[in-house]
């Protein structure tokens, strides 16, 4: 099930700007399931006092992008963007916290 969708301030200021100008709507980057990166990373990264990354380098789309914990690289993920130009990573959020959690151990 996903979670409630919150947005930070500065995003809700974005759809209002591209509403204005009769631009596609946007959403910040997902998980394959729809939940929002940023929660699932927030939550995480509270959870276990780490920093948790995820990074592309010198890549061309659509390469894997690498995730960090602490600066350290823990694994890949596949992402891509929708019709809207929003980034979708192919992993459910659940399997994710799952990967960072076993780079943790």
């Amino acid at each position: 099930m996903v979670a409630e969708r919150t947005k930070p301030d500065w995003w809700v200021r974005n759809e209002r700007d591209r509403s204005s100008m009769d631009l596609p709507s946007y959403e910040p980057a997902t998980f394959a399931d729809g939940e929002y990166v940023h929660t699932v990373v927030d939550e995480l990264e509270a959870e276990y006092g780490c920093e948790v990354l995820l990074i592309g380098i010198n890549v061309d789309y659509p390469d894997e992008w690498e995730v960090r914990i602490d600066g350290d690289p823990a694994f890949t993920v596949d992402r891509s963007r929708n019709e809207n130009g929003n980034t979708v990573y192919h992993v459910e959020s659940e399997r994710f916290r799952d990967e960072v959690e076993a780079a943790l151990a």
